[in-house]
């Protein structure tokens, strides 16, 4: 099974010179979805929704797992009408995120090993109500292990349930109470003073403080909206 990844305008367009190609992505069957690869975590595997009738089936994607094909070898293509894609925002996200990564200094990632696994977890836990994990920290640069990093963590959540706030605030207290712990485990390549750890609404988080800090991918937590799907073809 492929699934035609690009875009409409580009798949419409009849002038062979300018779009000749239609790009693909292959996708198989999977019996159940695993929550690691939903949602866009997994810059490299993405588990997704489509209806087939009444029944929801998910299809795996390998982002590396791409082609191109002639658009005048899809001519005596039909395209397959009985899958009706969940949500195409988070296929689009997850296609880009690759693309988007920040890269985050190589001392402060080896310093906060511990840290982000224990954040993975608490956040694949509860990926239905966290937004993303926003970091902040200073210096921005490399630097050697004598020297402390200081660290800012803002979790921000959805509100469309009030158990949400709740939720998130718990996961911020867990982080606060266990990052001294996590941190004893990684001390060799240096210290890290959390500065902050909070919870923050999504109505609440601005576009400033989205430009002040980086999002930490859970290898990209969670992409919600419905609208069109792409065309599969099978």
């Amino acid at each position: 099974m492929a699934v035609a990844i690009s875009h409409d305008c580009d798949i419409s367009n009849d002038n062979l010179d300018a779009e000749p190609f239609v790009e693909f992505i292959f996708a198989r069957i999977v019996t159940q979805p695993n929550g690691n690869f939903t949602h866009g975590k997994n810059p490299r595997t993405l588990h997704l929704e489509y209806k087939q009738g009444e029944t929801t089936i998910v299809l795996e994607l390998i982002a590396s797992k791409r082609t191109i094909v002639s658009k005048t070898l899809l001519e005596a293509i039909q395209t397959d009408q009985i899958y009706q894609l969940s949500s195409r925002y988070i296929l689009q996200s997850w296609l880009a995120a690759r693309y988007r990564r920040h890269a985050l200094p190589n001392s402060l990632v080896n310093r906060l090993r511990s840290v982000f696994s224990y954040i993975e977890k608490e956040g694949k836990k509860n990926s239905s109500g966290i937004l993303s994990f926003r970091l902040s920290y200073e210096p921005q640069d490399e630097i050697p292990p004598e020297e402390p990093y200081e660290l800012w963590i803002n979790i921000i959540y959805v509100t469309d349930k009030p158990e949400h706030t709740p939720m998130a605030e718990k996961i911020a207290h867990s982080i606060e109470s266990e990052f001294p712990k996590l941190m004893e485990k990684t001390k060799e390549y240096g210290k890290v003073d959390l500065r902050r750890c909070e919870a923050i609404s999504e109505e609440e988080f601005t576009l400033r403080d989205m430009r002040e800090t980086v999002e930490y991918h859970l290898e990209h937590l969670s992409h919600r909206t419905d609208p069109p799907e792409p065309t599969v073809y099978s």
